[in-house]
């Protein structure tokens, strides 16, 4: 007979500790990572690049204590595994949102829109995302609702773009003492600001216009309920008032084309006093005064001279190009996130307001003076 065979038995348990190491074996074998149906984590891309958990730390969260080479291999060691960081564990480890929100209005516009670009551009290069809301009416209940908003998301910080002179103690309370700055406009002299002096723009068009020898010149100014359009107005009239002369006709826009073309016909055709020049309060608006001018067989600049407003990347293709004031958008946003990023990590702020310069561009739309234009004669081209 053959021998009975007992049940087989299993194999001997190894100790935990030689369980655990052989685990960590396999997973530290470069290469393998876990299936691609699963988000990679920092172990993942360690062992990927072969690097310590600890340096891939490093990289993915910026220290500077990291050799370039090092961090190039991380870097792509991160891109072939797409991998995204756990941003719940990192508010939890650096109690950092890593998020910014803006509270601003009329983002349909050329300026606002640059802004805002700007300030989203400059904070992911510093590791934030911005979040944006939308205010079109800024009153008080408005603007206090965004803020609530925007802070139980957990913003580490805030950018505002509109005003709220009359409201500053209820705008502190409901930041809860998250900081914030102020862009485009000057609310207290304790609340850090960044400005764009556009007076001081608008004057350099003017004096320009008045050096070329004109002394009857127009305005088109932006809608009046605009805090800029009443500063640009206000520095197309002083300037020439300054200059012992009197200001030319005005009309109003709303800072578009359109605007600009309706504006320039009704001062040609309405018997308005005669005028050399033309100040647009932004390109847009100079762009429609252009078309106007030409549909009524006026030459520029050797009828009338044309000065806009913001520099847009269009204006010199206009024709012909146009003189231009620059308003430098980009730097408007990064100061902004530079300033507001000191106050998050707690250091001191250089200036509570940091003013910015806009640049005068010359370009072929203005000239030496002519002949006035003789709002009589519209439609006819002078001679």
């Amino acid at each position: 007979m053959k021998p009975r065979l007992g049940p087989s038995r299993p194999p001997p348990a190894l100790p935990d500790r030689t369980v655990a190491r052989r685990k960590r074996k396999r997973h530290a074998q470069p290469g393998r990572v876990r299936a691609q149906s699963q988000n990679a984590t920092l172990d993942d891309v360690a062992a990927r690049c072969g690097f310590s958990y600890q340096t891939v730390s490093r990289v993915v969260n910026g220290s500077p204590l990291v050799a370039e080479q090092t961090r190039a291999r991380v870097l792509k060691a991160i891109a072939e595994l797409n991998y995204r960081p756990n941003l719940a564990a990192r508010r939890l480890a650096t109690r950092r949102s890593s998020l910014i929100g803006m509270i601003g209005s009329h983002v349909t516009y050329y300026g606002p829109a640059q802004v805002m670009v700007s300030i989203e551009e400059t904070a992911k290069r510093q590791g934030y995302n911005l979040i944006f809301s939308g205010v079109e009416d800024p009153g008080e209940a408005e603007l206090l609702a965004a803020i609530d908003d925007l802070c139980e998301q957990q913003v580490d910080g805030l950018v505002i773009g509109v005003r709220f002179e009359g409201w500053i103690a209820a705008v502190r309370e409901h930041c809860r003492g998250v900081p914030f700055v102020t862009v485009g406009n000057r609310i207290d002299e304790e609340i850090p600001a960044v400005v764009v002096d556009q007076f001081h723009g608008v004057r350099l068009a003017t004096q320009h216009l008045l050096e070329l020898g004109h002394q009857h010149i127009a305005c088109i100014s932006g809608p009046p309920d605009w805090p800029a359009a009443k500063e640009r107005y206000r520095a197309w009239h002083t300037t020439i008032k300054k200059a012992g002369r009197q200001p030319g006709p005005h009309v109003e826009g709303n800072w578009s084309t359109e605007s600009g073309y309706q504006g320039a016909t009704q001062l040609l055709t309405s018997g308005t006093p005669a005028f050399t020049a033309i100040v647009a309060c932004n390109d847009h608006m100079a762009l429609g005064a252009l078309r106007a001018l030409h549909a009524n067989r006026v030459r520029v600049p050797h009828q009338i001279s044309i000065v806009g407003y913001d520099d847009v990347p269009e204006s010199r293709f206009f024709e012909p190009p146009l003189t231009t004031v620059h308003h430098d958008f980009v730097a408007e946003g990064e100061y902004c996130v530079k300033t507001l990023l000191r106050m998050i990590k707690g250091e001191p702020v250089d200036t509570t307001l940091q003013v910015l310069s806009p640049e005068l561009v010359v370009r072929e739309s203005t000239a030496k003076v002519g002949k006035p234009r003789l709002q009589m004669n519209a439609g006819k081209s002078n001679q």
